[in-house]
């Protein structure tokens, strides 16, 4: 919000500026009107002078200016009979659906105040120059200040639209970002170090099967020599899959003598 007040500073005192020139200029120092009431006197000249001048222009105009949407019946007048202002109607809008669909692509909170503040920025770089321009005249001025003034208006409508909706509080913020990557990550590197469960299982039940197998086509000589490698693997600590060791311990208990195993 800080520079859009300084864009409404700039632009009441450019504003008060011209107020008094005017006032100078008709000699009126000590009036108390308005600068619109100033402009409008000074157009209202104009279209008396011009044979009545275009009313129905003058209220479209002062439309855009409040900020206002026009109908289609307008659109079209403005089109003919004021294209240069249409031209600049329809850059604006293009200008504001663009910036409505780059907030939708923000991934964080952070990026769509970046983002708002990059467009909101380059309104007052230009306000600044044209401010402190000595060639250009005080009314050139004023224009060009509410051009960037409304321009400035419309982004902060489609701001406050895209809050309204919900869409910036769904964002999460640079921190929880950056806390979800890091947590992918390290679930990732989990993933890679150990097989998951599901794996694990599939891998039991194949050992299994493979011992079961193994078992019915082994002779009694085969089963002993089993025994005897197990023993050893025991003795030097010799890690075995948790499936083959259970499959020998069961054969290695069915084949000691009953008062053996109850001890």
């Amino acid at each position: 919000m800080l520079m859009i007040g300084s864009l409404n500073a700039y632009t009441k005192n450019l504003k008060m500026q011209a107020q008094f020139q005017l006032k100078q200029q008709r000699g009126e120092l000590n009036s108390h009107k308005p600068l619109e009431e100033w402009l409008g006197e000074a157009q209202s000249k104009e279209e008396a002078a011009g044979g009545g001048g275009d009313k129905q222009l003058r209220s479209i105009h002062q439309k855009l200016e409040a900020g206002g949407s026009l109908t289609a019946e307008e659109r079209r007048y403005l089109q003919v009979k004021d294209p240069e202002a249409y031209a600049k109607l329809e850059a604006s809008e293009r200008e504001q659906r663009a910036f409505e669909q780059k907030l939708k692509r923000c991934k964080t909170q952070e990026e769509a105040q970046r983002l708002r503040m990059t467009y909101l920025n380059s309104s007052l770089v230009k306000v600044k120059a044209v401010e402190h321009n000595s060639n250009i005249p005080q009314q050139k001025k004023l224009e060009i200040m509410m051009e960037e003034k409304q321009r400035c208006d419309r982004l902060e409508k489609s701001m406050q639209e895209f809050v309204r909706r919900g869409d910036y509080e769904k964002l999460p913020t640079q921190t929880e970002e950056t806390k979800a990557e890091q947590d992918a990550r390290e679930a990732g590197r989990e993933r890679e170090a150990c097989p998951s469960l599901e794996e694990d299982l599939e891998w039991e039940e194949e050992a299994q099967e493979l011992v079961r197998d193994a078992a019915k086509a082994e002779t009694p000589e085969e089963r002993k020599v089993k025994r005897a490698r197990a023993n050893r693997a025991r003795t030097a600590r010799e890690p075995l899959p948790a499936a083959y060791r259970s499959a020998v311990s069961l054969e290695a208990k069915s084949a000691l003598p009953i008062w053996h195993i109850q001890a």
